[in-house]
């Protein structure tokens, strides 16, 4: 798995510059709950060739527990961090909703949630908003997440990436971050508008894999007291997601390829414990907000056979979450005295 290997060559990297120079390392295990909401969406406002404004909509919740493990070097008042994070299994992590709508005369359509020209921002996941559904399915999800991180930061001013020592200061950070996770949609209860009106149990719907690559810069401020430290930092965002959307009823994927914007905030406090142990508490706030296109591969029926060979279908993906993280790390004393008899 791509995970796996990008983790060792992280974790090989940092434990052997740390070791080749006697530098600072930190290392520690944390544990952290999430939540949020991630919502993928299609359709037009206006007319198609066939006459018909509508589109689909599938939201799903991201309430789940996150197992990580960071690994840090740091030297003057520079400082590289990794972090390995997993959901460790297929946690149930809310309701799921797979909606079929139609579009009226006052419909609206708000594809940018970031508009750099009017210097505007919607925090909103969705896109479509005065729909009636014709098709609506409601159940379950269950959530499979990993993720891989790697970040520096250059502190100035009294600023210092060690924890230890007092000071204060503002920082430049910049990183990358790989994300696969994998939602599927199960008791599923689904409600069509036909004649006569269908509604019922179909057991499960679908499954939508996803790989992300986040590109972050911003920068923060960092307070160290007596035995304690205070963080504070905001990254815009520049990513790409592709998705696979597996429907099981139909047998049909669909492959979504898309490219948008966010941004990511944190506050951390930690204390400290002793001269090489403290713990923190970190709250972080993410959003990213995409746009692109997807194909229709597979299927049962007339209609979705047609649907590929009929080119990109334009598609919108956007998740809205937050974490909340407690953990401990221990500064690793490479000169410590050794005892004696």
């Amino acid at each position: 798995m791509v995970l796996k290997k990008h983790k060792i060559i992280f974790i090989v990297l940092l434990l052997s510059l740390s070791q080749s120079s006697y530098s600072e390392v930190i290392w520690g295990p944390s544990l952290g709950r999430s939540g949020g909401e991630y919502v993928f969406e299609t359709g037009n406002r206006f007319p198609n060739l066939s006459g018909i404004r509508g589109g689909s909509r599938i939201s799903f919740t991201r309430d789940y527990t996150q197992f990580g493990f960071n690994v840090g070097y740091f030297e003057k008042n520079w400082e590289v961090r990794t972090k390995a994070l997993t959901s460790g299994w297929n946690q149930t992590s809310g309701t799921a909703r797979d909606e079929d709508f139609i579009m009226g005369s006052t419909s609206q359509e708000q594809t940018t949630q970031i508009a750099t020209r009017e210097w505007a921002y919607y925090d909103s996941a969705h896109v479509f908003s005065g729909t009636r559904n014709f098709a609506d399915g409601i159940g379950k999800s269950t959530l499979r997440h990993d993720s891989i991180e790697l970040f520096g930061r250059n502190y100035f001013q009294d600023a210092s990436p060690d924890y230890w020592k007092q000071g204060s200061g503002f920082f430049l950070s910049s990183g990358f971050r790989y994300s696969y996770f994998k939602y599927i949609f199960y008791d599923v209860n689904q409600f069509i508008d036909s004649r006569p009106v269908f509604y019922g149990p179909i057991g499960i719907g679908l499954s939508m894999s996803n790989d992300l690559y986040e590109f972050f810069m911003g920068g923060g401020y960092r307070y160290s007291g007596d035995g304690y430290y205070f963080d504070f930092s905001f990254q815009p965002s520049i990513g790409r997601v592709k998705a696979r959307d597996f429907h099981y009823q139909r047998s049909i994927n669909f492959l979504s390829d898309n490219i948008g914007f966010g941004w990511q905030s944190t506050i951390e406090a930690g204390y400290l414990l002793n001269d090489s142990w403290l713990t923190y508490l970190k709250l972080e706030h993410r959003r990213f907000f995409s746009e692109g296109s997807f194909k229709a591969r597979g299927g049962l029926t007339r209609e979705d056979i047609l649907a590929n060979v009929s080119g990109g279908f334009k598609s919108h993906i956007n998740i809205k979450d937050f974490n909340v993280e407690l953990g401990v790390l221990n500064k690793v004393n490479w000169n410590a005295p050794k005892e004696t008899d």
